[in-house]
């Protein structure tokens, strides 16, 4: 395929940390390694400056005068008019803008669309639930994702979720399954010495390593895990002492975590840090056996990927997309339910041989199903998918060339 010009656009980019932050960042590293130009298109991230951008490729920075400080979005008219003349300057190829609830996703994709007749590609996230604002959101959604031209979906439940809120809108377009990459040279399994240090840098001896890593909201149920690991020490018979917890994030839950440690009797054998740059994650993978991922409607979980390329195996609920990553019994352990989590982890920390051989696996099925040089040929398919079935035929956009003519 030819070098192309490709807008990356969306709300949610560093310096804020998450999930779709990180896989913008890797995917426009790897588009530059297969030959292509990628730009990514956000907001000037005002109330989290000072912050300096090094990045190998361009990332445009549109400021607005709406910005909604908690929610990270911005937009405003004017931002819109600059985009339009990047769009103008560059002549980009294809627009591929992150997550669907965006609304400068939303925004450029009618833009790219609409006014500069350059197809659009989008992919969700995340669920769209069950909001309280249903019955005004869903047909507003319905109505200014209209210009999309093809979705792309993190997992088959993802994309069961877009079906069902788009519905007839839909009108043929296409939702397709692509899942999240991983750098598996990065994200790889520790050398012997390499676990021994990074298990000596966070002071554990012998014990067995439960990690987790995410926001402490409810629907993460991070503040569940003292309960669930408790369940599992009692049902295994094994010493509370033989059993480190390493737990990394904050939220709104943070506090119940607090209270569920002290109520167990976990808080002695349990580390607790706050957010850490990614690249600090590593090491915590290679210190850990066990990885815990107990949230509910997970679409994908980064942290499902992470864990199986640096060949940890994943305990967690398969109520969600994670159940396409973590195969049940090959490459980790699932429950519907909180009691079922608490049981097959307590089979875990009795059977460290599987532990280990699951961790393996885990690795494997990362190389051969989610490595970026995968993921980049899938989504360069897609591309080129919906460049062939553009039409070039938007109402709004031949008004547009018309206006500019008269003009």
């Amino acid at each position: 395929m030819e070098s192309l010009k490709i807008a990356i656009a969306s709300d949610w980019f560093f310096p804020k940390i998450g999930g779709i932050e990180s896989h913008i960042d890797e995917l426009a590293r790897h588009l530059m390694e297969a030959g292509h130009e990628p730009h990514v298109i956000t907001h000037d991230y005002r109330y989290l400056r000072p912050y300096a951008d090094s990045f190998p490729y361009p990332v445009e920075r549109f400021s607005a005068p709406v910005y909604l400080k908690k929610s990270h979005i911005s937009l405003g008219t004017g931002q819109l008019w600059r985009i339009n003349e990047l769009y103008k300057k560059t002549g980009f190829d294809i627009t591929h803008v992150h997550s669907i609830y965006s609304p400068l996703s939303i925004a450029v994709a009618n833009l790219s669309r609409g006014i500069r007749d350059v197809p659009v590609v989008a992919t969700n996230h995340s669920f769209y639930g069950s909001p309280a604002a249903d019955p005004v959101l869903k047909p507003v959604l319905k109505r200014v994702l209209k210009r999309i031209d093809t979705f792309i979906a993190v997992s088959r439940p993802v994309a069961r979720d877009t079906l069902q809120l788009l519905g007839e809108s839909l009108d043929g377009r296409r939702v397709v399954v692509v899942p999240n990459g991983i750098d598996t040279e990065k994200w790889r399994p520790p050398e012997p010495e390499e676990r021994e240090k990074a298990r000596r840098a966070l002071g554990i001896s012998d014990e067995i390593v439960l990690f987790y890593t995410g926001r402490m909201t409810e629907r993460k149920n991070a503040h569940r895990l003292p309960l669930i690991v408790s369940k599992a020490l009692e049902l295994s018979g094994m010493a509370r002492d033989k059993v480190r917890l390493l737990i990394v994030g904050n939220g709104e839950m943070r506090e119940k975590l607090v209270e569920n440690l002290k109520k167990t009797g976990l808080g002695e054998n349990t580390v607790l840090f706050d957010f850490l740059p990614r690249e600090r994650l590593l090491e915590f993978y290679w210190a850990s056996d066990i990885v815990m991922v107990p949230g509910i409607l997970e679409s994908f979980s980064i942290v499902g990927l992470e864990a199986s390329a640096t060949g940890r195996m994943v305990v967690g609920r398969d109520r969600s997309g994670i159940s396409e990553l973590i195969l049940d019994g090959v490459t980790g352990l699932l429950g519907h339910t909180e009691e079922e989590v608490s049981k097959k982890l307590a089979w875990a920390l009795e059977n460290p041989d599987l532990v280990e051989k699951m961790g393996a696996e885990a690795r494997r099925r990362a190389l051969r199903n989610f490595s970026w040089g995968v993921v980049i040929k899938k989504l360069l398919r897609v591309y080129r998918m919906t460049m062939d079935e553009a039409d070039g035929k938007d109402k709004l956009y031949l008004l547009y060339k018309l206006s500019r003519r008269i003009g």
